[in-house]
């Protein structure tokens, strides 16, 4: 009885004691993920264009090969028609990309500010490209594990996808724009048949996959958040908004239900 009645203060200290330890390893693990991501997001960035495109290419032929090995499954299919849509548009819209940087010059401020809007589009599309790198190398690493999220990562490689292709079409009408302008001059001029051409075919772009999982990805991870509680609340907005609630109870029921 006295070694039972000894063992219980033991146990029970050495409970909390476990615990400690388990929620430690946990936040240890937490921390060295964000900092292997974060590093890894700093090397995507140093990588010139060229570069980023050939890994991409790479990585994304590699996960063809493997995913066409899995046999006739539907998710295995859409995997592999994602990487093969990803390889396509990565090998066009990277020369017209370079195309594009080595006239934005042209169209800066001044030598001292580097900035306007086909500079915009460029680290736009890039940005996407490196997004897609960083999750064709995840796929890549984490395939063949019985924890890999098939759903999860079919869909956001899909809507990074639609939002490529979306930005490709950009790249071209903007390289119409350099065309039919004079260098230096950012709008067109005499032609108003061709300025309504060009804006009836800019409004047919798909707007909605730069919403969603796409929301934001062009800015820093630290504004993304923001950015994506916003849409919510608008989202929700919305919602209550269709249902003819009217006033101070439709921004009532949107922060209550923003959550969602």
């Amino acid at each position: 009885m006295e070694l039972a009645g000894g063992t219980e203060p033991a146990e029970a200290a050495m409970a909390p004691a476990s615990k400690n330890a388990k929620e430690g390893s946990r936040s240890h693990g937490r921390r060295r993920w964000r900092k292997d991501k974060a590093k890894a997001s700093r090397l995507i960035h140093n990588m010139d264009l060229r570069t980023m495109t050939q890994s991409l290419v790479t990585l994304a032929e590699d996960n063809i090969a493997f995913f066409s090995s899995q046999g006739p499954g539907e998710t295995a299919q859409r995997l592999s028609g994602v990487f093969a849509g990803v390889r396509e548009q990565a090998l066009g819209l990277e020369p017209a990309l370079g195309r594009l940087l080595g006239v934005a010059h042209l169209f800066d401020l001044d030598p001292e500010t580097p900035a306007n809007g086909y500079r915009s589009l460029v680290h736009t599309a890039r940005c996407c490209l490196a997004h897609l790198l960083h999750k064709s190398r995840y796929v890549a690493s984490n395939r063949r594990s019985i924890f890999f999220r098939t759903s999860h990562n079919l869909a956001e490689l899909e809507a990074y996808l639609a939002a490529l292709t979306q930005l490709r079409a950009l790249v071209y009408y903007a390289q119409r724009l350099l065309v039919t302008n004079r260098p230096g001059v950012l709008f067109f001029e005499g032609d108003e048949g061709l300025t309504a051409d060009f804006l009836r075919e800019y409004v047919t772009l798909h707007k909605g996959c730069f919403y969603g999982r796409c929301l934001g990805f062009q800015f820093t991870p630290a504004i993304r958040p923001f950015l994506q509680t916003i849409s919510i609340g608008l989202v929700s907005f919305g919602e209550h908004y269709k249902r003819n609630e009217t006033g101070l109870s439709v921004a009532a029921s949107s922060l209550f239900t923003s959550g969602r």
